[in-house]
């Protein structure tokens, strides 16, 4: 018989929560949603920076096309046609991120959800045995 460790900080009132495999679910669950949110933080990252570098290459052809032009009125229509696009560009990219990361939220909520479900059932006809 395994020595019980006694738990100093937890009162003597508490429950008892069964340690066995259903210890081992509920770690896994907490490894799944970590994984998760880096999973959507990584993704993030790599949807900004595709994103400025797509904005620095249209800043990079703004200036080719200024030093190109031969009078400053069509200088001026490329300066407000670029600002015109990049802020543009920027609603439309706050807009997809915050669907990407509503749609992950979703996915995330969803699953912690049915493994809590599924936790309490298991823990559920633990006791009632």
């Amino acid at each position: 018989m395994a020595k019980k460790i006694p738990d100093t900080l937890a009162p003597a009132t508490w429950p008892r929560w069964p340690a066995g495999p259903e210890g081992q679910s509920l770690m896994l669950s907490a490894a799944r949603f970590q994984a998760d949110m880096l999973q959507t933080a990584l993704r993030g990252q790599i949807e900004a920076l595709s994103f400025m570098k797509n904005r620095s290459e249209q800043h990079l052809q703004l200036w080719e096309d200024l030093l190109a032009s031969d009078y400053a009125r069509d200088g001026f229509d490329l300066y407000c046609a670029f600002w015109r696009n990049a802020f543009q560009d920027y609603a439309e990219e706050a807009e997809r991120f915050t669907q990407i990361g509503a749609d992950l939220a979703t996915q995330t909520a969803k699953r912690v959800s049915e493994e809590q479900e599924e936790f309490t059932g298991k823990v559920a006809r633990q006791i009632a045995m």
